[in-house]
């Protein structure tokens, strides 16, 4: 009897560990992103949306791929445009303090000489000052321009035909320069800049600005000198250019003034040329328009014979110095 409670007992047991089993089995398997919560309390939010919210639209209406490409376009040219400008803004911070560190700091205050900074190139043509007025003999200029001018118009044919020689004014006088411009012309090019000199280093007539105890400046040109810098670069290794200069055609050079030197600078190493423009007038409706330049003796460029016919004004070439 015993035996047979056993046997009930264990057979109870096993069938209640076998259906345990069974609902185990089949049961869904836990989340183990869940182990500790309630998925229905506390949803898994959505990668894509996670600093977002989805039920937003995802673009703003009315903006279209057009749109957008073209912001994103912008937005790199934007970008792009800052980066030059501060690639630029370093360039000219270290420009500035390379200038500022050798031609001021190390030349002008250490050195105790003076330095030139160039700024822009300048125009060769300029107006004659009071000081090259002053050096230049302008009466002089005038005779020698009526002497050249009468000489070339009285050996043309047009005006030896339709003027006669010697050449007359409508009222009878001989013609004169009536009206003359004078300008000069830099022989090199030249560059504008600021001229640096130690403050108090000796005194001339140009007007400067300056800071008390350690500098003085002014804006002024300076030629570009092949020559001359050829020249300090073979000095340097102990050289000089005299043997190439004595196989030089002057002629080629400086033409007719090739025993003369041009107006000069001294102060400034400017070799200058000096310009003239006149007018001449043969009546009131005939106007002769000459021009030259002035090296000691006058040598015309060009002479024209303006005239008014049939209401008209004509223009007359009677003497160009490259036509010859």
């Amino acid at each position: 009897m015993l035996k047979l409670w056993r046997f009930n007992h264990l057979v109870n047991r096993s069938s209640a560990v076998l259906g345990l089993s069974k609902r185990t089995l089949t049961q869904k398997p836990h989340d183990p992103k869940h182990i500790f919560s309630s998925p229905a309390a506390n949803p898994t939010p959505d990668p894509k949306h996670f600093f977002t919210n989805p039920t937003f639209p995802s673009h703003t209406p009315g903006l279209d791929e057009e749109t957008i490409n073209r912001s994103i376009q912008d937005s790199i040219r934007q970008q792009r445009r800052r980066k030059t400008k501060q690639i630029a803004s370093a360039l000219a911070v270290a420009m500035f303090g390379t200038i500022f560190g050798y031609s001021i700091c190390y030349k002008v205050w250490y050195l105790h000489e003076e330095s030139f900074i160039p700024l822009y190139p300048a125009s060769r043509t300029r107006k004659l000052s009071s000081r090259d007025l002053q050096r230049l003999n302008v009466k002089d200029i005038k005779d020698l321009a009526d002497f050249r001018v009468l000489e070339k118009l009285s050996m043309h044919p047009m005006i030896k035909e339709q003027y006669g020689v010697p050449l007359r004014t409508s009222k009878g006088s001989p013609p004169k320069t009536h009206e003359l411009t004078l300008w000069c012309e830099d022989q090199d090019p030249c560059l504008t800049g600021i001229l640096v000199k130690p403050y108090g280093n000796g005194r001339d007539s140009h007007t400067w600005h300056g800071i008390p105890a350690f500098c003085k400046w002014r804006v002024t040109h300076r030629p570009i000198s092949i020559s001359s810098s050829v020249e300090k670069f073979l000095n340097f290794f102990g050289l000089g250019t005299s043997d190439l200069f004595q196989v030089v055609n002057p002629d080629k050079v400086y033409g007719e003034f090739k025993y003369e030197f041009p107006l000069h600078h001294g102060d400034e190493d400017h070799s200058m040329h000096v310009w003239f423009l006149g007018e001449m007038e043969l009546s009131k409706n005939d106007l002769i328009v000459f021009k030259g330049k002035y090296h000691v003796d006058v040598k015309l460029e060009q002479v024209d014979l303006l005239r008014r016919e049939d209401g008209k004004l004509v223009r007359y070439v009677l003497f160009h110095e490259g036509s010859r």
